[in-house]
């Protein structure tokens, strides 16, 4: 049996966890997800956006933590490459000031790419995350239909133990989460959904661009795309009538 990483995720010993906090929100755009405090400062936190994701702690609570490590040297030639989107507006933002380490430019490799400084030193490349728009990506989620809709729920929440992803009740809709995976199961009331079926919906890089171009292959959809509340969504059928979906996350 061979080992597997499943994730990586940066822990950074800093100074100032606020501090840190504060450019990566305020000057790069990233989110607190969670933090620590120990008093009126933070101890820890995580930000992220998108996939990415990085942690802060703080250096002396590093250190009582992985004693080892006292006595190194805290800073390393350590540089981090994002990859994101819309990397121009962050870029416009930032040009002209002392946060940029290197000016937007074209590498060997044909990508366009600039580098930041953050508050604690460090270099963050970042490069634009160029996916072609017909880009297949990942299972998205699974579409189940509920004869009986709360009998269902309880069975997927108390008989398998499947922690509830999210529900709309309103709207007959609930998800599962399976494990640690990002795709869920998804029941849908029969009472609000009459036509459903079990669908397979596949996470695409843009809906429309895939729907133009499976059409043009002779594929037969069941509708035009159409908008949800996290992007857009086509439903289709295979030659032995099983139903599947391409959806994607664009709000535009």
């Amino acid at each position: 049996m061979k080992t597997a990483y499943l994730s990586l995720a940066p822990n950074l010993g800093v100074k100032d966890v606020d501090e840190t906090v504060k450019f990566y929100t305020e000057v790069l755009g990233f989110n607190l997800a969670m933090s620590v405090p120990n008093g009126n400062k933070l101890q820890w936190a995580m930000v992220s956006n998108g996939g990415a994701v990085i942690m802060f702690q703080e250096q002396n609570n590093l250190i009582e933590e992985y004693p080892a490590i006292k006595g190194r040297s805290m800073s390393s030639a350590i540089t981090f490459y994002i990859r994101m989107k819309n990397m121009n507006i962050l870029y416009e933002k930032l040009k002209g000031t002392e946060y940029i380490a290197k000016d937007l430019h074209k590498t060997f490799y044909g990508a366009d790419e600039f580098a930041v400084f953050d508050n604690n030193g460090n270099v963050l490349t970042i490069t634009e995350n160029n996916v072609e728009p017909t880009t297949v990506k990942n299972y998205d989620n699974l579409f189940l239909p509920a004869d009986d809709y709360q009998q269902s729920v309880r069975f997927y929440s108390e008989i398998l133990g499947l922690e509830k992803k999210f529900e709309f009740a309103d709207a007959g809709m609930v998800a599962f989460k399976v494990g640690n995976e990002e795709p869920a199961i998804i029941l849908k009331d029969r009472i609000k959904f009459p036509e459903a079926r079990p669908t397979i919906w596949i996470e695409v890089e843009d809906t429309k661009a895939v729907y133009e171009q499976m059409k043009a292959k002779g594929v037969t959809f069941l509708s035009e795309p159409f908008k949800i509340r996290t992007g857009w969504s086509v439903e289709f059928a295979d030659p032995s009538g099983n139903h599947l979906g391409f959806t994607d996350y664009k709000n535009d």
